[in-house]
């Protein structure tokens, strides 16, 4: 795959993933996309090549940090190969930004052995994470926000307790 080709399928993957969250969710997205890279591990693995495993330490150092579109160019395409499959969704939306969550395998692989490529995004594919509750109602739309407001008030329960017991 060219890097021209990338980016196409990149660009396509974020109309895809616009209109397939605009079409289940209330809320509008921000054209200005900010990405977060979420590897499907983050340390050395045997069945990855010894150049795979030193981008762990990238991946690592680039925990839950927004980045650009083409810093994800830069570090997802590598001499023609990309990683095998990226699943991307919307983890965050608000007036100024949009911000994509991309879950990704490790494995960088050329054309004949990366995902997607039938959608003409490969290897990116769009997801759209749906609360349980709108298993029962799916027509129903929901806040895309719903998956950050409950990490976020995960995070802040456990640190008002941790504030309790240390301040006492």
């Amino acid at each position: 795959m060219t890097k021209e080709i990338f980016i196409q399928n990149f660009k396509l993957l974020l109309v895809h993933l616009k209109d397939i969250t605009e079409e289940l969710c209330s809320n509008q997205l921000s054209e200005n996309y900010k990405f977060i890279l979420e590897p499907s591990q983050r340390n050395v693995s045997t069945h990855l090549s010894e150049i795979e495993n030193r981008y762990f330490e990238v991946w690592n150092k680039l925990e839950n940090t927004e980045i650009s579109f083409d810093e994800v160019v830069d570090l997802f395409y590598k001499n023609g190969t990309t990683p095998k499959w990226a699943d991307c969704n919307v983890y965050l939306s608000t007036s100024d930004k949009t911000v994509v969550k991309i879950f990704f395998s490790r494995q960088f692989k050329d054309d004949a052995e990366i995902y997607y490529l039938e959608r003409g995004t490969a290897p990116f594919k769009a997801l759209v994470n749906t609360p349980i509750k709108n298993v029962e109602n799916p027509e129903d739309k929901f806040d895309m926000n719903w998956k950050y407001k409950l990490e976020r008030n995960k995070s802040q329960n456990i640190f008002t307790k941790l504030r309790k017991l240390w301040f006492k």
